[in-house]
């Protein structure tokens, strides 16, 4: 992992907490919380009793409390470039390009993409420091392949977006996921989350350890039913809201670790149950032919400024301004990279698997402060997928948000949302049961919500739109917590204003409210102790 930002204040307070709580450890004491200065907006207020302390840090250690079906707070460890088995490398340069002084550059730039892919092992596609006119879409589409810039500053590598507003950068290959052989039903009545074990009968004459398997999870029309996403309330309005429908639900992508017997081991346990009494779980092999691997921006910075003064801006054009997007994508990354007045900066495809952001903002996003529908800064369709140590800067925006139906583990670990303009800035899962989520160290200003929560009618009918997942030594200006119907969400250590459940919901679970607890980072301590400490 990277050494912290010495630039970052935020990063210098938790190391002098994160030295306190060492101390405390090395003394022999048993700690479940310390007692760190809050948040300058903690409300005297959002400090009641926790729930219950369902993680608990001894003697150096977690320990994991379960509920009454055997669920617990996820396993988030495995998630980013190579699991976190690995470094980032640096790529060879294949090729190298220089600024010109007038044209479009896309062209090009894709021409030496090709070429470095056209090399053995690939390579790095270097731009020297200047600017580079991009009016199309350049596609890193090879594997090994990386666009490297000579720096994310003003005096480094900019991209400069032109023409109408739209993805200035592409990390991925083609295809999806696709069903390899027959489907094995999911034998067990109840697999509760944070399992590592299914049970399917024969599992030994169907799977093999290393086998690329799909867990899948339907949604049909007796869970929805339970959860009341059939009867989601109309609109203000009086419009009728979009009720959920069955569909082919999530699919958890996942090594086989072994097989005995009829129990199949999965390298990453499951962030969501899987009930027998409401959906039909299986097992199957599955390809991904066309994802691309080892592949990833770097380096440089992009500026979306020119697309504001385009005439579809003020109608929705900001969220086509992107400087971005990974999909079809395996173990690849995008780091050291700044994005400057891009409305939809980053985001991680439905076919995005193990990638990494790492040291990344999307700053000074110009969106218009009199729209309802905002855009997302990082979006996360992937999974198990990492962002970590990145700073988001705008107004009338969600700082990150993950989409439907995405199929955790995903972390978003030691970032930032500071508000700066007179709308506010929001974070959270946005619609339609994304599990597994872990907002891990997360600052935001006074003015910024964290919601974990059923957002109903909004939307298109987006209802409860996370579900299994943890806010982890979160300061923000407020935090909303729900429990959903036949899941949990959680709060632990989290400061700022606690908002109430909304029209009669079940409050989330909560822990320490309004201080801090240890291990300062779960993600972080998760990842040490699965590497054996």
């Amino acid at each position: 992992m990277t050494e912290p930002h010495r630039s970052d204040p935020r990063r210098r307070r938790y190391a002098v907490l994160g030295a306190a709580a060492a101390l405390a450890v090395a003394g022999g004491l048993t700690t479940t919380y310390w007692q760190a200065a809050a948040s300058p907006h903690t409300s005297a207020a959002a400090n009641p009793k926790a729930t219950a302390d369902w993680v608990t840090f001894r003697g150096g250690k977690l320990s994991y409390r379960t509920d009454a079906q055997g669920n617990r707070v996820p396993d988030f460890s495995s998630v980013g470039y190579h699991g976190g088995d690995r470094t980032i490398p640096n790529r060879p340069v294949a090729a190298t390009l220089a600024p010109t002084p007038s044209g479009d550059d896309t062209a090009r730039i894709q021409a030496a993409i090709e070429r470095a892919g056209d090399t053995s092992g690939g390579g790095a596609v270097l731009l020297k420091p200047g600017t580079y006119r991009i009016g199309g879409t350049v596609r890193v589409d090879r594997s090994g392949v990386v666009l490297r810039g000579s720096g994310a500053g003003p005096q480094g590598t900019v991209l400069t977006g032109t023409g109408k507003p739209h993805t200035l950068v592409t990390v991925g290959g083609s295809g999806q996921i696709t069903q390899n052989g027959s489907a094995y039903p999911v034998a067990d009545g109840y697999v509760p989350v944070g399992a590592g074990t299914v049970h399917v009968s024969g599992a030994a004459s169907h799977f093999s350890a290393g086998d690329r398997i799909v867990v899948q999870r339907p949604i049909e029309q007796n869970w929805i039913h339970a959860i009341g996403m059939d009867h989601i309330p109309p609109r203000p309005g009086g419009q009728p809201s979009t009720q959920w429908k069955p569909s082919s639900g999530h699919e958890f992508e996942r090594t086989v670790a072994g097989v005995r017997g009829d129990t199949i081991t999965l390298d990453v346990p499951l962030p969501q149950a899987l009930e027998k009494q409401y959906t039909h779980a299986s097992v199957w092999k599955y390809t991904f032919d066309g994802r691309i691997s080892e592949a990833g921006v770097e380096n440089l910075s992009g500026n979306g400024k020119s697309f504001e003064s385009d005439p579809s801006w003020h109608g929705g054009g900001y969220f086509s301004s992107a400087l971005v997007s990974l999909d079809a994508a395996e173990n690849s990354w995008v780091r050291a990279v700044t994005a400057n007045r891009f409305g939809s900066a980053f985001s991680f495809g439905t076919g995005a698997l193990h990638d990494t952001m790492l040291d990344t903002r999307s700053l000074d996003a110009s969106v218009p402060q009199d729209i309802h529908a905002q855009p997302v800064a990082y979006t996360v369709s992937g999974q198990q997928t990492l962002i970590e140590n990145c700073a988001v800067t705008g107004s009338n925006q969600h700082a990150w948000a993950t989409q439907a139906r995405i199929p955790g583990p995903n972390v978003i670990t030691n970032c930032t949302a500071a508000n700066t303009g007179s709308r506010l800035l929001d974070a959270g899962p946005h619609q339609r049961w994304a599990t597994g989520t872990l907002y891990d160290r997360i600052t935001m200003d006074s003015t910024g919500t964290l919601a974990l929560h059923d957002r109903q009618w909004m939307g298109s009918g987006q209802g409860w739109a996370g579900a299994n997942d943890v806010a982890w030594n979160c300061s923000v200006g407020k935090y909303e917590v729900e429990n959903p119907p036949t899941a949990h969400n959680w709060a632990i250590g989290c400061t700022g204003t606690q908002a109430p459940p909304a029209g009669g919901h079940r409050p989330g679970e909560f822990q320490s409210s309004g201080t801090h607890v240890l291990p300062e980072s779960l993600y972080q301590e998760q990842l040490r102790e699965r590497h054996g400490g």
